[in-house]
């Protein structure tokens, strides 16, 4: 679930934007999706967490390590986009979606960002030779 901290104290159209949506001033105000939460409710922020879990998540179905060489695959699970896309155990990831990858939590943080219906491209080292897969 993607996040958006704004100072409102700075940002008075966000500042008025909330009040507008909680109807409710002074207090923490998050917004998810249609849902508004106010203030610290632990409940209700939990519920919204397990709501957006993975639901914009591919599924790259890869286990994978940083390297010197960079970020290995070591499993290919099946059905995933990794199997789709053609991912070997070996291969080294260089970008996803035309985003450079050099560590684990790179590849992390770009598959996080792209919804669940998104086809993945990457590009990835096999054998010295630069291959550019598609799922």
């Amino acid at each position: 679930m993607p996040v958006v901290d704004i100072d409102v104290s700075v940002d008075h159209a966000a500042a008025q934007e909330m009040v507008r949506k909680s109807g409710q001033m002074g207090v923490p105000v998050i917004v998810a999706g249609d849902q508004v939460v106010v203030g610290f409710d632990r409940p209700a922020l939990e519920k919204i967490a397990q709501r957006y879990a993975g639901a914009n998540r591919p599924k790259l179905g890869l286990a994978v390590r940083d390297t010197a060489k960079g970020v290995e695959v070591g499993t290919v699970r099946p059905d995933g986009l990794g199997e789709r896309a053609g991912v070997k155990t070996g291969d080294i990831v260089e970008d996803l979606n035309g985003q450079p990858v050099h560590s684990v939590a790179d590849l992390e943080r770009i598959a996080a960002g792209l919804p669940s219906d998104t086809r993945v491209g990457m590009t990835v080292r096999r054998n010295g030779q630069a291959v550019r897969l598609l799922s």
